[in-house]
Formats: structure tokens, C-alpha cells, sequence
């Protein structure tokens, strides 16, 4: 039998999503993508994308996206159902009416259940907000919860269940469909069970902001720390994230995964937005939620044991599903602190600004949660090459999976040398080493050049400050590549004839110029806007003094490289 699922299916193969949204957007085609305003917020620039293949669409400017249902229901405020009928009398699909009878009824119950959710998360948040008149929360006072993250939280307390169910009854909520949504339970005596009895309340609410369940974080000690609402058919904790119902708008913004209630709170005082599990481990359905938002969302676990273990398992879960639009950062608070510890700290800013400056990306991450020991002899090293290398194994995505490879490599054999010169005891150490180096010199060598090219040009395209602090250098350094040279002399042209404000301008002036091709070549991006690996000086919000340091220092290496090749040949030719 044809369920709702497969008529979706179907529907979505006989149909255009670019034609469809062509209707109500002007689209023009932006490489595999079409591009236009988006019809869901005023915007002077093009971020609304949609792409034909994958059947999708998404908005960087207010974070919008999905399928051509989730379209219709935004645009035109309807149901799923209706959505379907719709596209199904356009697509010629006959519905069998049983099947819409049923999703019907599924319908109206997700509204009552979602309706009912909201009560009880106003019931709490009075309870809460009538007790601090009286005398604060000594817990909310420990965390540093003041009433504006009450308010926008919407954090309640629970009392005893009589009281509730007394509240729904004057609601006209009948005490049976409390059974049935799953939202209480009976004891083995047949007697209604209240879990979130004398317990701090957060609700848990989905991504458009209606309350699904409920976080209790117990204030007598008594049972569990904190607990959870039982899963039922509108509820399932592997494909929930607490707070992301305000992941709104966060284009261009970090966006955090840490651990607890706690810790999001505490990082939206200081207006950063994060999200958290529900209790329990990461899950690639969580990610998958949280990439809708961000490229790069940044791993925030606490520091101590389980939370290193935490963040390890998320770089094993996500392997298969990184690429070059969707990646993971790291943070490692180290000293057994969590977020909310740090943040909450008297030295909160300088703390979070360090910790930002020392965000691992993938690559990083995986190599520092992997080097356990941290003891360098050559068995180990090879050992940790080997455990590196099974794990790239499961990236899919083959382009990203042969870079990874080549990194930890060239990595690995780095240390080996670095291990080769601090434990060498004889000469003949010293003379294999000589032989070794003698010989992958000169292959070595260019492409370690190229490299450096690479880093140097590829800093200044995604630094917009370090470019105009260091533009002089920048235009007199040697750059052996052509390629490279010739878009080395495009950036310095369009900064000195153009007015650019920012990286972002540079980089559409370089893509309407025709160097996509020689971008994509020589960095790790797909629509030469982002580029993926490249050094943390590098990057926009980095210290610019750090960054002015880091690449004078390459400047001065590749201008000795010159030199040095330039008396060789000097030395050659005088031969002759």
C-alpha cells in the first residue's frame, strides 16, 4: 500500500522545485545552484539558494530551507496534507483518500498535543515567576539565571501533579488524553506518575518554537540530576536539540553544541548561539538539524573526562558526513570546566576570546582526540598513522577523504623527522637523515613552495584587514606558480582601482573576473566564497596583530626561497 511518504516521493520526481519557486522568485542559475531574493525577508542581496538535484532550498539570511512541502507551508501557510493535494492535482498523482483521512487525524492530534504542551509550560513558568516574588531560586542564583533569561527561556517550576492536572481541568483538558499523548504515566498501582515533581522546568521546543517536551533539573537532590519528558510519537530525543528554536538569523554566526540547559543559557548572556542534546550522546540526526544553521558548528563539551570522550564520539559519528559545505570545529575547555563555569567566570571574556582563537577545525581535532599518549617514538607514531588513516576510511566524500589522507601524512612524517633529530645518537642517525633529506629535496621542496603560495594568497583573500595591512609585501613577494601569480596580480589590481569594503566583495570580484577555476584548483571550496583548511590566521576574526605576524614570517621564508634559488642559479650560470 502507497503511504503519505512515497506519495511525497513520488510528487517530488515529477516535479521542478527551481519551476515551482520560480513562480513566486526571480532565479538566476549560480553555478549547480539558482539564486534570488528570499520571499521570506526583505534583503537587498541574493541568499535565498535553491538547487534543482537535491531537491531543496535555503535561505542564509533568515536560515529558512527545506523540500517544496516545507516551501508551500511556509509561503502559503498551509498544511502538509493540503500541500500535497496541491502538488499532487499539479503532478496528475491520484491520492487515495483513506491515506489523507488518516494523515488528517494525525493532524488534529499534533495540534492538541502541542496545545496542551503549552499549558503546561505557562503553568510552570507562573509557578516560577509567583515564587521569585516571594524569594529567588537558589540554583537560578548559582548559575547566574537572572529574570531576563527566565523570561526568554520560559523557565518554569513544577510542584505536585494535583496542581497541574487541576489547571488542565479548568482548561478543559480531560486528565485520559494526558495518558494518551504520553505525557504522564501510570505506577505499577494504577496511580498517575509525576516525574518533574519540586523540579526547575525548561521546556523543550522545536524548530518552529512549540513546546514538545520537557527538561526537570531536580532542587532537593532528590532522584536523578536532571530528567527528561518520556518519548512518545511527537517527541524522540535523537532528533531534537535544545534552544533551536531561536537558531534564527545566524548566518555568519558561530553556532555551539555544548552539554546542557546551562550551558546554552549562559552562552546566549553573552550572545552566542548554542543548542544541546537532551541528555543524551550527540547524534548524527542532531547534526544533521544543527547543519541547517551553520557550516561549521562548533563542538563545546565540557573539559573533563566524559566530555573529551563526548566530543571524540562526535568526530567518529560525523566521518561519513562531512564534505565541503558541512564540517565541525572544536573546542576543548580543559581543567574539568564546563561552558557555563568558564563563562560565568569573573575573566569570562578574555576566556571565551582565548578559547575562540584556539577552535580546532576537523582535521585538528580528529589528529589531537586520536594522539592519546602524546609520546612521539616512531612505533607509536606509525601506530597513530595507521588508526588515522582506518578512520578517514569512513569520510565519503572521496576529494575530502584524499586531502585528509595527504595531511595526516605529511603530518605524521613531520614528527618522525622531528623524532629522527631529537633521537639521534650516532652519526650514522645523522648520515642516514642527510641521505634521506638529500634525496626527496628537490621533489620536496616545490611542493612545499606551492603550499606556502597557496597559504599566502589564500590568507589574504579571507582576511580582508591583513590584505590592506600588508598589501605592499603581498604585491612585491616572488610567486613561482603562474596561476597563482596571476591572481596574486588580479587581487592587487581590483584593491587598487576598485573600492572593496570587504573580503566578501574581493571574492565576487575575483569569481566575475573568471578565476573560479584557478580558485578551485589551488584551495579547498565549491563556490569560491568559502574555503575550507585554511590557518587560523587567516580567517576574519583573527587577531590581527597574530595574523600580521604569521604572515610576514611566510613572506620573508618564500622571499628567502628566492633568493637563494636566484644565487644558485647565479652560481650555474657562471659555471657555464
Amino acid at each position: 500500500m502507497v503511504v503519505k511518504e512515497d506519495y511525497a516521493k513520488i510528487i517530488k520526481n515529477k516535479i521542478s522545485i527551481v519551476d515551482q519557486i520560480g513562480k513566486d522568485v526571480k532565479l538566476s542559475r549560480s553555478g549547480d545552484n539558482f539564486k534570488g531574493l528570499c520571499p521570506f525577508h526583505n534583503e537587498k542581496t541574493p541568499s535565498f539558494v535553491v538547487n534543482e538535484t537535491k531537491g531543496t532550498f535555503k535561505c542564509f539570511g533568515c536560515g529558512k530551507g527545506g523540500d517544496i512541502f516545507s516551501y508551500l507551508i511556509e509561503k502559503m501557510g498551509i498544511s502538509f496534507k493540503e500541500a500535497l493535494e496541491l502538488l499532487a492535482t499539479q503532478t496528475g498523482v491520484k491520492l487515495d483518500n483513506k491515506i489523507l483521512e488518516k494523515f488528517s487525524k494525525n493532524n488534529a492530534s499534533y495540534k492538541e498535543y502541542f496545545e496542551i504542551m503549552n499549558m503546561i509550560a505557562e503553568f510552570y513558568h507562573q509557578n516560577l515567576k509567583n515564587r521569585l516574588k516571594v524569594k529567588p531560586l537558589s540554583f537560578l542564583s548559582e548559575k547566574k539565571i537572572e529574570l531576563e533569561q527566565v523570561l526568554k527561556f520560559h523557565l518554569g517550576l513544577s510542584t505536585n501533579f494535583q496542581d497541574l492536572e487541576g489547571y488542565l481541568s479548568n482548561k478543559g483538558v480531560e486528565a485520559h488524553k494526558l495518558e494518551k499523548f504520553g505525557i504522564i504515566k501510570l505506577n505499577k498501582f494504577g496511580k498517575k506518575y509525576d516525574m518533574f515533581n519540586k523540579r526547575l522546568m525548561f521546556p523543550i521546543k522545536d524548530n518552529f518554537s512549540r513546546v514538545i517536551a520537557f527538561g526537570g533539573r531536580t532542587l532537593n537532590e532528590d532522584g536523578p540530576k536532571y530528567i527528561n519528558s518520556w518519548e512518545n510519537e511527537f517527541f524522540k530525543k535523537r532528533l531534537s536539540l535544545y534552544n533551536i528554536n531561536n537558531l534564527k538569523n545566524t548566518v555568519g554566526d558561530n553556532v555551539f553544541v555544548v552539554e546542557g540547559y546551562t550551558d546554552v543559557i549562559a552562552m546566549d548572556k553573552r550572545g552566542l548561539k548554542a543548542v544541546a542534546p537532551l541528555g543524551t550522546a550527540l547524534s548524527v540526526d542532531q547534526l544533521n538539524l544543527v547543519w541547517r544553521y551553520s557550516a561549521e558548528p562548533i563542538i563545546f563539551f565540557d573539559g573533563d573526562h566524559a566530555g573529551i570522550e563526548a566530543s571524540s564520539r562526535a568526530v567518529d559519528i560525523s566521518l561519513p558526513e562531512i564534505n565541503s559545505e558541512k564540517t565541525l570545529g572544536f573546542i576543548f575547555a580543559g581543567n574539568n570546566l564546563d561552558p557555563e563555569q568558564i563563562i560565568n567566570s569573573n575573566s569570562n571574556e578574555s576566556k571565551i576570546s582565548n578559547l575562540l582563537k584556539e577552535k580546532k577545525n576537523y582535521l585538528e581535532a580528529l589528529y589531537f582526540l586520536e594522539d592519546k599518549n602524546k609520546i612521539k617514538t616512531p612505533e607509536r607514531l606509525l601506530a597513530l598513522k595507521k588508526r588515522l588513516l582506518n578512520k578517514i576510511e569512513f569520510i565519503k566524500d572521496n576529494e575530502l577523504k584524499r586531502i585528509y589522507k595527504l595531511f595526516i601524512k605529511e603530518k605524521i612524517d613531520s614528527e618522525i623527522k622531528i623524532g629522527l633529530y631529537k633521537f639521534k645518537t650516532t652519526s650514522e642517525v645523522v648520515q642516514k637523515e642527510n641521505y634521506f633529506l638529500e634525496n626527496n629535496k628537490k621533489r620536496r621542496e616545490n611542493h612545499f613552495v606551492l603550499r606556502r603560495e597557496r597559504s599566502i594568497i589564500g590568507a589574504m583573500i579571507n582576511n580582508f584587514k591583513l590584505l590592506q595591512s600588508c598589501d605592499e609585501a603581498f604585491a612585491e613577494i616572488p610567486i613561482s606558480n603562474t596561476d597563482l601569480s596571476h591572481l596574486r596580480n588580479k587581487i592587487i589590481d581590483i584593491i587598487a582601482s576598485k573600492e572593496i569594503a570587504n573580503s566578501m566583495q574581493l571574492k565576487k570580484m575575483l569569481i566575475e573576473c573568471g578565476f573560479s577555476k584557478i580558485i578551485k584548483k589551488h584551495f579547498v571550496t565549491s563556490d569560491c566564497i568559502k574555503y575550507n583548511f585554511i590557518e587560523k590566521y587567516a580567517q576574519e576574526n583573527a587577531d590581527i596583530n597574530y595574523s600580521q605576524k604569521a604572515i610576514l614570517e611566510l613572506i620573508n621564508l618564500q622571499q628567502d626561497w628566492y633568493n637563494k634559488k636566484n644565487k644558485n642559479l647565479s652560481k650555474n650560470i657562471q659555471k657555464l
